[in-house]
């Protein structure tokens, strides 16, 4: 591969401008001559050796079982989990993935603007997941209530950990130790003892955000709420708004993956055919996993 273009010292804003584009213009019909054969366009090949040159990492996430999980903390946890389709398996799933797929799905992925499908290049060969096709996969069931169009609306990517609206009083009370209401102190040192091991799992399996470790932030304040509470939401939208907020950041300061082994398990199964064998031996060849 060759570098085009230096994209490890642009703004974000430049790089929403690079990415924020209409689909037959990140994939056109006809791939660029100048792009090495893994990719269609230059930018995405230039996206991609800034990943390498600027030592983007891959976010830890841990594996979880929730049944050595209640035994630690000596609280029902299970009940704040069983109750969405899927995120118990999900939070389970092997931590194994590959840095190359994950590498190159971050560099070439086009996210519809309705989280409909995902369209990525690998190896030189471009694939669309459909929203359907993902929960299939992950074993996920689609419901009504997106978490990032209840904190941020309409606001467009990339949304800031800080940024957007904070879920009412009645909603979030269950979160807090009381007497909470108008005002009160929103901080992670005043919630119940559940409400922090969700927190806390959270920031280790769910929403692996960095820098905001201390912080109880507005979209983590919904998330956690609506566990609290067992309020149904649409899983895959929210791995999906945060692959977008990912790919539209600058690559300055400490810019990390989310995700790797459930993107490497939809790359793996979410395909119309078999993969390729130098593709398997690439997989194969991978020691790279997230750990219990």
């Amino acid at each position: 591969m060759r570098i085009h273009k230096d994209y490890t010292q642009v703004s974000a804003r430049e790089i929403l401008e690079l990415r924020f584009v209409p689909f037959l213009t990140w994939f056109p019909a006809a791939r660029d001559p100048r792009a090495s054969a893994r990719f269609y366009i230059v930018v995405q090949e230039d996206l991609y050796e800034a990943l390498v040159l600027s030592q983007a990492q891959f976010r830890e996430h841990r594996v979880l079982d929730l049944e050595i999980l209640g035994n630690v903390v000596g609280v029902d946890i299970r009940q704040y989990f069983t109750y969405l389709h899927g995120l118990p398996e999900l939070l389970a799933l092997p931590g194994t993935y590959c840095e190359e797929w994950v590498r190159e799905f971050y560099a070439s992925v086009w996210v519809s603007p309705n989280h409909s499908y995902i369209h990525y290049a690998l190896a030189g060969t471009d694939y669309r997941v459909t929203a359907q096709s993902a929960r299939e996969v992950l074993g996920l069931r689609a419901y009504s209530t997106r978490i990032h169009q209840l904190c941020y609306g309409n606001f467009e990517p990339p949304r800031r950990p800080h940024g957007g609206e904070l879920p009412p009083v009645d909603f979030v009370v269950p979160c807090f130790r009381q007497p909470f209401g108008e005002g009160s102190s929103r901080t992670v040192g005043v919630l119940t003892r559940p409400a922090r091991i969700l927190d806390f799992v959270l920031r280790k399996m769910l929403f692996p955000r960095i820098g905001y470790r201390d912080g109880f932030t507005r979209i983590k304040q919904w998330l956690v709420a609506h566990l609290i509470s067992k309020t149904p939401y649409d899983l895959w939208d929210l791995i999906v708004s945060e692959i977008e907020d990912t790919i539209l950041e600058s690559f300055r300061g400490r810019r990390q993956l989310p995700y790797a082994h459930w993107i490497t398990m939809l790359i793996l199964r979410a395909r119309p055919v078999p993969l390729p064998a130098h593709l398997q031996r690439e997989l194969s060849d991978s020691d790279t996993v997230f750990h219990h």
